[in-house]
């Protein structure tokens, strides 16, 4: 019955103007699908600007030249931030101002405040840096935050469910919108075995992959002891690579000279060639203790890989058990090293379920599929009545 009515709202509201509010820009999965939608989102359906509250980071320079990045250089107990957002607010005419996460919600409910704009204020959550912290100074402040702002997402239900319960806030209030992958430039490769010997992979060796920071919460130490467990039953020829940089390194190098797996576990650091690594690899293996929308798991699948990873966070969504990959809980090795082992003895069933992630992620979970998910959110949160213009 408002369709058309609905319609005529957005057409006439076009370009819909989005400030997003961020810490920065340095690499990350959040910052990645920021990235993503200030490239991806149409210049004629959207004009786009980012405020990096703490400053610039490398994947700012990934961000088209067209789309200005303001960098707001907070400082410590920096009380002036807000009234520097504000002015760029009033600078830029925002329709829609989106900010991430805990770190950019307070000053940008100020700023907008202090602005006296109408602009539509948007805040996402996308997961906790800190893990479970949650004060419940936070409790009462994300309370207050919550009401002052207009609209409310999460990356995934799991996220969504977990930030309203440690909140108190009602469930209700909150959107999901998933992340998306672009699907490629991670994808299957045709000249699969010729990329193998590029990367220094033998013909018969088969590949457990893993791309994720050295710290504690992505499970590299429960993925050792599991590694250990499935080198002991077999005679194939495993390799287990992981891509990644991290404090842990120096702690998890010496639990494998402890196991004595130091000729099966590779650590070469971060790499720029992680889709040509996911296209050559056999199987990914991501034991987080928790995730939120796990962009390493959504690249995997996108490249044709199973996956074997905890049942924590928005893993439960992402992979469909028994037939994109297979979900384990997560504290128990021993389990973890059977679903590893039940893959790397079974050729067929590895490929059935890469064919399976492939094709979710295709269906579900691609870049497009997330650009239409935002540009849909982003007309219909325009705080404008039918042929109304902002000063």
């Amino acid at each position: 019955m408002n369709a058309p009515r609905d319609s005529a709202r957005i057409a006439e509201s076009l370009p819909v103007r989005v400030l997003h509010v961020v810490h920065g820009l340095p690499r990350g999965g959040l910052e990645n699908g920021v990235v993503n939608l200030l490239n991806g989102l149409p210049p004629a359906q959207f004009r786009q600007s980012v405020a990096c509250l703490d400053s610039r980071g490398e994947m700012a320079d990934r961000v088209r030249p067209e789309v200005p990045v303001h960098v707001l250089n907070r400082g410590r107990h920096d009380l002036a931030l807000p009234l520097r957002l504000a002015r760029l607010i009033r600078a830029t005419r925002p329709q829609v101002v989106h900010c991430r996460n805990w770190n950019t919600w307070a000053d940008t409910v100020l700023a907008q405040r202090l602005s006296g704009r109408r602009s539509t204020l948007v805040w996402s959550f996308h997961g906790f840096a800190d893990g479970h912290w949650f004060p419940w100074r936070r409790r009462v402040a994300s309370r207050g935050l919550a009401l002052a702002t207009d609209r409310l997402f999460a990356v995934c239900r799991d996220a969504a469910e977990r930030f309203a319960g440690l909140a108190g806030i009602p469930q209700s209030r909150f959107e999901v919108l998933y992340n998306g992958v672009d699907c490629r430039r991670f994808a299957p490769s045709g000249q699969r075995a010729a990329l193998r010997r590029t990367l220094g992979f033998a013909d018969d060796e088969l590949v457990i992959l893993t791309v994720a920071s050295l710290t504690p919460v992505k499970g590299h130490a429960a993925l050792l002891e599991a590694a250990a467990r499935v080198l002991t039953g077999t005679r194939l020829r495993l390799r287990f690579l992981w891509l990644g940089e991290g404090g842990e390194r120096g702690r998890l190098e010496a639990r494998v000279r402890e196991l004595g797996i130091g000729a099966w576990v590779d650590m070469p650091g971060g790499s720029d060639r992680v889709p040509q690594y996911l296209a050559a690899a056999d199987l990914f293996a991501l034991p987080s203790e928790l995730e939120g929308m796990s962009n390493a798991i959504l690249e995997a699948m996108a490249s044709g890989l199973p996956v074997v990873a905890h049942a924590v966070g928005g893993n439960p969504e992402l992979v469909d058990h028994g037939r994109s990959g297979l979900l384990v809980p997560a504290g128990d090795s021993a389990v973890l090293a059977r679903a590893i082992e039940r893959l790397v003895h079974n050729h067929a069933e590895r490929r059935a379920m890469g064919a399976d992630a492939r094709l979710r992620a295709e269906q579900i979970f691609s870049l497009e599929a997330m650009l239409k998910r935002y540009a849909d959110f982003y007309q219909h949160a325009v705080p404008m009545p039918v042929g109304s213009v902002l000063p």
